[in-house]
């Protein structure tokens, strides 16, 4: 039982360093919390932990293919590296405007956090690379992490990750909704954070793609 917990608190502990840096899943729930509320940004963090443990799964069985994949394919990393850009230049240009607009499109929203969720955790291609990397790691420094190992341990480690990444999640949920409390009416200047952030990982995400 000591190595099947060795392997849920090392997903844990994974899940946990991949999940810290803000990305796109971490700024959804922090915004859901802020102008909606936590219940709601609960359903994007458990749908986005569902999408982790997803990636984990194809680094795991498929690293190597989809490690080729991207480094081939660059253009993929470029347009969510584009796509960031506009969302980003987006929430720094978003004005206090149609409030009145956001209650009309409610339910509809509603009805499709855990799609949000999912979605923004399956589409990046920054996540899968970094478990390729961690699972490299882990197999490299620590103990032995493949297809090879039994059912139990795998179970264990993917209960972890799923744990680490929406525990990190609800943390930021938490945040968020803190936020909301001391700062009522500041939508513009989370709209500005939101959109500093989502610049600062193109960027980064923009030279590691040059220095690759």
């Amino acid at each position: 039982m000591s190595l099947q917990l060795s392997y849920l608190l090392l997903g844990i502990f994974t899940a946990i360093v991949g999940a810290i840096p803000l990305g796109a899943v971490n700024l959804a729930v922090i915004t859901t919390s802020v102008k909606e509320n936590t219940k709601k940004a609960s359903r994007i963090t458990l749908s986005a932990g569902i999408g982790e443990v997803l990636l984990a799964v194809f680094a795991l069985y498929f690293g190597l293919e989809l490690s080729y994949f991207f480094h081939e394919n660059q253009w993929v990393q470029i347009l969510f590296i584009v796509l960031f850009i506009i969302v980003g230049t987006y929430f720094l240009l978003l004005k206090k405007e149609k409030r009145t607009n956001r209650q009309y499109g409610k339910s509809k929203i509603f009805n499709s956090k855990f799609i949000t969720g999912f979605s923004l955790a399956v589409l990046n291609p920054p996540v899968i690379i970094y478990w390729i990397l961690a699972i490299s790691l882990i197999n490299k420094y620590l103990f032995e992490l493949t297809t090879q190992n039994s059912i139990t341990s795998l179970l264990f480690f993917f209960t972890g990750i799923y744990l680490g990444k929406t525990g990190t999640l609800y943390l930021y949920g938490k945040w968020g909704n803190k936020i909301a409390q001391r700062q009522k009416s500041s939508d513009s200047k989370l709209s500005k954070i939101i959109g500093i952030a989502l610049l600062i990982i193109a960027f980064l995400q923009g030279m590691k793609l040059i220095l690759e």
